[in-house]
């Protein structure tokens, strides 16, 4: 297993990319790698009370090194770059967990697009599992649909083919924004640990002002994003604090950006 891993994009995972909006398989991480990350995502759900929402656990790539670490690990960034080319932005991190026997975690059907406000041509989303992600403990679900050039979310028709998007640690998923994608909750006694990576590039207009975002590859010759610096060694209260307020100024920005879609 460990010598399959890598992050090239063969010509018919890019196709397939392209073609569907979503690719997966990918084996980005070792077992160890994926062991001692999920062990750090471990950690800050303690620091955070044990049980945060996801929405308190944003922008983590911003303020601890291991989470900047993971968002631009080289064989994630050649993945994404196989899609999006050589100039990469961290838009944003996030940590979706279900813990066991939860059933009040579960995602809507929904599509990115709408919450992001960057340009679709130029977004990918990264799904990285660090613990086993199957049907019992709630892995994402998608619909292979025809025509997906839209951003309206809706709930699938009876007959849709929802497809289960079942990972093992190490592995991740890509898709774009117009995927049509939810999960429900967790019904095993295993816990459920997905980092998900918001990739663009320098290129892309936001609709909000300058967002915070971190060079993770190539050059920026645009200026549309504020670009910060990656995360310095500080006290782990300190970095909490941080974190918390980019996740809520993050958390506005998107429900600003869901206003402005709605107009």
């Amino acid at each position: 297993m460990e010598n399959d891993v890598t992050g090239q994009l063969t010509s018919e995972q890019r196709h397939a990319y392209r073609e569907q909006g979503i690719v997966y398989p990918l084996r980005v991480l070792t077992s160890a790698e994926a062991a001692g990350y999920r062990a750090e995502c471990d950690t800050l759900e303690t620091l955070l009370g044990g049980r945060p929402r996801t929405v308190e656990t944003r922008q983590m790539h911003l303020h601890f090194d291991w989470a900047y670490r993971l968002a631009t690990h080289p064989r994630v960034l050649d993945a994404a770059q196989c899609l999006l080319g050589p100039d990469l932005l961290v838009w944003a991190t996030e940590l979706f967990v279900k813990h066991p026997h939860d059933s009040n975690v579960l995602i809507g059907w929904h599509r990115d697009g709408p919450y992001m406000g960057l340009d679709p041509a130029l977004t990918v989303s990264a799904w990285i599992a660090l613990s086993p992600s199957v049907r019992a403990n709630g892995c994402m679900c998608v619909v292979r649909e025809s025509g997906r050039q839209t951003l309206r979310s809706k709930v699938p028709a009876e007959d849709a083919q929802i497809e289960e998007v079942s990972l093992q640690p190490g592995e991740m998923s890509l898709h774009d924004v117009y995927v049509l994608h939810g999960s429900r909750p967790n019904q095993s006694s295993e816990k459920r640990v997905g980092f998900t990576i918001r990739f663009t590039t320098p290129a892309g207009r936001p609709t909000s002002d300058r967002p915070p975002a971190i060079l993770a590859r190539g050059e920026d010759h645009f200026g549309h994003f504020r670009l910060l610096d990656p995360p310095r060694q500080e006290n782990t209260d300190g970095a909490l604090a941080r974190m918390k307020q980019s996740a809520r100024e993050h958390l506005d920005a998107t429900l600003e950006n869901l206003k402005h879609a709605a107009r």
